[in-house]
């Protein structure tokens, strides 16, 4: 008798959308998925002294336009990245390299990013987060 209450259960469950389904389930996934912009300004800030290229964009967030986010970031936030050249592993061309140039610099994203979380409904960084990735920036380094 209890397998045929379970499935009445789960088929009265079907009639309702997902996000109400979680909460019968004890979850709440109320929280909004974060923009584009937020993921591709977290992964630049993730990347350290490093820096990243625009194919790192499009790699490991699944954007493409690298170079509009660091460029609006620079217009927003009247800060300067830093740009290398680098040149393909083919030889054939070139691509930039793009790092912030300052600590102060990654501070101002920082709080871009969380203002930006919370009139948006989505999750901003956590002081963990920002923790780790502040420890990526000294408090003076040199061009590579």
């Amino acid at each position: 008798m209890e397998n045929k209450n379970a499935r009445v259960t789960e088929r009265s469950l079907e009639q309702f959308s997902p996000a109400t389904q979680n909460k019968f389930a004890g979850k709440d996934h109320t929280q909004k998925r974060p923009p584009k912009k937020h993921r591709a300004r977290c992964y630049m800030m993730r990347t350290g002294i490093e820096g990243w290229t625009e194919n790192d964009i499009l790699r490991y967030c699944r954007l493409s336009s690298g170079r509009n986010y660091a460029t609006e970031l620079e217009r927003l936030l009247d800060i300067q990245l830093e740009r290398f050249v680098e040149k393909n592993p083919d030889g054939i061309g070139s691509h930039l390299r793009y790092r912030f140039a300052r600590r102060a610099d990654v501070m101002r994203v920082i709080h871009l990013v969380n203002s930006n979380a919370a009139a948006g409904g989505y999750r901003g960084l956590s002081r963990a987060e920002i923790s780790d990735i502040l420890i990526l920036y000294p408090d003076a380094f040199t061009a590579a």
